[in-house]
């Protein structure tokens, strides 16, 4: 009995054993430390990266902004050359992206749109159902031409306006339009703007007739006048900007072609003519509007 009692104080000797509910309890606060560290450390990243995207002009919220960096990452070997185009189409449709302005930075807007040659994504920030969880959703866009905010006003009048210049030049009769269509503050002027400076450069080059052998049949200073006009149509009003803003009609002549009745027109000799007609006057125009 006594030997039986030595031998059992002996095996419960040393240091107690911890009990299974103390052994869930630490391994749940090393856990939770664990989570509060990655927490911390994803806190700080987040903030550098607001940083980063707020100094290259692209504020907003991170997350969103981390998903569309990735999707361009991954997709961005999708835009193709834009000399893959085999021909001019008669009616040619492209779409210009222009930069996040100061208005959208001052509003934390993101970039929400990529322009994949000749595809458009725009991309739409989502939360799904358990209303923490962030994901894109992303709608395509396929045009003729698409010009991401790098691409240059030249780029855009070579691929989409260049082609008309020549066809009008032709000796065939053609007619060519090239208009703008946007809400307010996406750069149409902008572009328009540059467009119609190369059109006069080029515009009077091909007439010169340099470039290739005379033909009775092409355009030339010699057989071709060339005239300027300026209207505006807003609100259902049509006014004159070249001529202190008289009000014009547009009426249907026995052809059934369609006339601005009353558009004065300036001939131009040359592009330095081109511009001080159409610069000149329309800046006295809205000067007068002012």
């Amino acid at each position: 009995m006594g030997s039986s009692r030595r031998s059992s104080a002996g095996a419960t000797g040393g240091a107690p054993a911890k009990d299974q509910t103390r052994l869930r309890i630490e391994k749940m606060e090393a856990e939770r430390e664990e989570r509060r560290r990655i927490m911390q450390e994803r806190k700080i990243e987040r903030a550098e990266e607001e940083q980063r995207n707020i100094a290259a002009g692209n504020p907003g919220d991170v997350d969103f902004i981390g998903l569309v960096r990735k999707w361009r990452e991954t997709h961005s070997d999708t835009a193709q050359s834009f000399s893959s185009s085999k021909q001019h189409p008669k009616i040619c449709i492209a779409v210009r992206k222009r930069p996040v302005s100061e208005k959208e930075r001052a509003k934390r807007d993101h970039d929400s749109v990529t322009c994949l040659h000749p595809t458009v994504w725009v991309h739409s920030a989502k939360l799904r159902v358990d209303g923490i969880t962030k994901y894109l959703d992303h709608n395509s866009f396929r045009f003729d031409y698409s010009f991401d905010e790098t691409s240059t006003t030249e780029d855009v009048y070579n691929y989409s306006a260049m082609p008309l210049i020549e066809f009008v030049c032709s000796g065939k009769g053609g007619r060519a339009t090239v208009f703008a269509y946007g809400q307010t503050g996406s750069g149409k002027t902008f572009t328009m703007n540059g467009i119609q400076s190369m059109v006069a450069e080029d515009l009077f080059h091909l007439l010169s007739n340099d470039d290739y052998e005379y033909d009775d049949s092409k355009c030339t200073l010699d057989n071709t006048i060339v005239t300027v006009s300026f209207f505006e149509i807003y609100g259902g009003r049509i006014v004159d900007l070249l001529n202190n803003r008289e009000r014009l009609k547009v009426l249907e002549d026995g052809k059934g072609e369609v006339v601005v009745s009353g558009l004065e027109e300036f001939e131009s000799n040359d592009p330095a003519e081109f511009f001080c007609v159409s610069g000149c006057r329309k800046q006295k125009a809205h000067y007068a509007l002012d």
